[in-house]
């Protein structure tokens, strides 16, 4: 298994999106016709009988963290989209419960979703309440931390996303984005890297797909967003969102939408990534919940 520390600054992460306690209840009991609608919305959604609760999340997030424990990444990222609507209190407790399950030390990173801080009724829009409570559960949802030579900033993408009832958080995030970027370069780090909720582009930096919002960042935030990071010569954007994992480019930089570890929407399975980094790159691979990285079906299996 892989060592979570080395001489050579060799290590690994684990990433994790969308647990999403809440949402195989939200999606259960639906009718052909509801099905057919989310599908022709590239949601493929599966027929199953109505249930309440949250024990698929539980099962999967569990294993989830089994694995972490026994990889022994350096840290595991959770990015984004940790519950299903952020004032549900047994959602909230139950996914801070299964964090805990990580052995001590691997750290855990929290990262905002908008279902995590999204207070309209399409769980888009922060308000000054939902992010107090976010903050009040989950720690910080703008933050940095370093590990080895490598930098890793964490922003809540949701305010980049709706800033229309916080302003304020929108201008704070840039300045500390633009602070971090800057302490990164000071510290010669070997690698600079994002975690996000939702990516900035589907497939090209400037894209401005219409009816398509609602997966990224708009043109008009995300343009300012990319500048520092092409400037500052970030290397990865990792995010969530999409329930599928979708690979492209901004010059030099990757952006990375992973699938997710709770409820999947394309034809990935429910999963997580590892990423290997060293002086010189970084590498990354996905896999299905019942594999361990060289050991087809281990979960399973046990």
């Amino acid at each position: 298994m892989t060592d979570n520390t080395s001489n050579r600054g060799d290590f690994t992460f684990m990433q994790l999106a969308d647990p999403q306690f809440g949402l195989f209840a939200r999606f259960s009991g639906q009718t052909a016709e509801a099905i057919a609608g989310f599908r022709a919305r590239g949601l493929n959604i599966k027929p199953a009988p109505q249930i309440k609760g949250f024990s698929d999340e539980t099962r999967l997030f569990e294993a989830a963290i089994n694995i972490a424990n026994i990889l022994r990444p350096a840290f595991v990222v959770v990015c984004g989209d940790i519950v299903n609507q952020w004032n549900d209190t047994a959602a909230t407790e139950e996914a801070l419960r299964i964090g805990e399950l990580l052995d001590d030390d691997i750290d855990l990173h929290w990262v905002a979703g908008n279902h995590d801080v999204g207070a309209d009724d399409r769980h888009e829009i922060p308000t000054h309440e939902s992010l107090a409570r976010y903050r009040a559960n989950f720690g910080p949802d703008n933050y940095a931390f370093q590990h080895e030579k490598a930098s890793f900033i964490v922003l809540n993408t949701a305010v980049l996303q709706h800033p229309e009832e916080t302003p304020e958080e929108l201008e704070a995030l840039m300045k500390f984005l633009e602070l971090e970027l800057r302490a990164a370069r000071t510290r010669q780090s070997h690698h600079t890297i994002i975690f996000t909720h939702h990516p900035f582009f589907l497939k090209r930096p400037d894209e401005n797909i219409v009816g398509e919002a609602h997966l990224t960042i708009p043109i008009e935030r995300r343009r300012p967003v990319l500048e520092l990071l092409e400037r500052y010569s970030v290397d990865a954007v990792f995010a969530g969102h999409w329930h599928r994992n979708n690979y492209t480019t901004g010059g030099n930089m990757e952006m990375v939408a992973s699938g997710s570890v709770g409820y999947p929407f394309g034809d990935d399975p429910s999963g997580y990534r590892v990423v290997h980094l060293n002086k010189d790159g970084l590498k990354h691979d996905w896999y299905a919940m019942d594999e361990l990285p060289g050991i087809p079906n281990a979960i399973s299996a046990t």
